[in-house]
């Protein structure tokens, strides 16, 4: 059994809280307020109607009232969306051309969305339906994908980093070149092998959120595709082939969106242990060199 989709968890939720909201709301109340004090007077009033029978109205009435509430689909859709854009919603992405994408890519999905709606009821508007349910995790993981290019961007640390640590690496070499005392040179070896070492993580970093970056154009460009597509799908038959492979397409794009961020999410919940190891590292070796270095001047002081 295939896995549940976003849309269809939204659904489950939309479904649990439509049925209470069923019985627990103004129309509701005002059914079983009335029910009760139609069956205190009415009798009375309206003898030929015995008393037994105003219950019985407004037992029907208030089942009309929960299948419309249960029925209303353009209600369901309206919550559902609202459920969506609330979970995966842009705040916090300061990005400007990272919060334009994702609009672009939301603006798709509402229209490939309209693009089933429209398909008369069949086999095929079901199949789309449950093919294009996979859009929102689609959009989802373009949503997740952005906050970590975004998280990124706004690291000053690591933009400080990748402006010095390669200077800093140049200045080292420089001083190794002139240094004559063994101990001072193999301490600048091992600092100089940490701050390499910081600098290959850092581009390593540097490299997988550009490849991100162009993941999201990817992205958003498959997805005016998959919207193209879905316009030139009609009610024959061999349409029906058609939204499988759509189908297919769509799969692949949410899966690579999904070991992209995956990946992602390893370096920033995980950490990059060789670059925090070099920080600590390339700090001792900064210590070692100085102390080495003091040394030496107070034995020339001495002589």
């Amino acid at each position: 059994m295939p896995e549940p989709t976003i849309r269809d968890r939204i659904e489950q939720q939309v479904g649990k809280a439509l049925l209470k909201n069923a019985f627990f709301n103004l129309p509701s109340a005002l059914m079983i307020g009335a029910t009760i004090l139609a069956t205190a007077i009415m009798p009375d009033l309206v003898p030929v109607i015995p008393w037994f029978a105003w219950p019985i109205f407004g037992f029907a009435g208030e089942a009309a009232i929960v299948v419309a509430s249960l029925t209303d689909k353009a209600g369901q859709e309206k919550l559902i969306e609202s459920l969506f854009r609330e979970k995966y919603s842009l705040e916090g992405i300061r990005d400007r051309k990272l919060r334009e994408k994702l609009k672009e890519a939301d603006e798709y999905r509402q229209r490939i969305q309209s693009v089933v709606e429209r398909q008369r009821s069949g086999v095929l508007r079901d199949r789309l339906k449950v093919t294009t349910g996979q859009v929102y995790d689609w959009i989802a993981n373009m949503v997740a994908l952005a906050r970590r290019i975004d998280e990124y961007r706004s690291d000053q640390i690591i933009r400080r980093d990748l402006r010095d640590v390669p200077r800093g690496i140049e200045q080292l070499k420089q001083r190794l070149a002139l240094e004559t005392d063994p101990r001072v040179r193999q301490q600048m070896t091992t600092t100089l092998a940490s701050n390499q070492q910081q600098l290959a993580a850092l581009r390593e970093l540097s490299g997988r959120m550009e490849r991100a970056d162009l993941q999201l154009d990817h992205s958003l460009a498959a997805l005016g595709t998959v919207y193209s597509q879905m316009l030139l799908i009609g009610s024959k038959d061999v349409d029906s082939d058609r939204a499988e492979r759509l189908g297919d397409d769509i799969r692949g794009e949410v899966m690579a969106l999904q070991d992209l961020v995956d990946s992602l999410n390893e370096i920033y919940d995980g950490g990059l242990p060789s670059f925090e190891a070099a920080r600590p590292a390339a700090a001792a070796g900064d210590a070692a060199t100085d102390e080495a270095q003091r040394a030496r001047r107070a034995q020339s002081a001495r002589r």
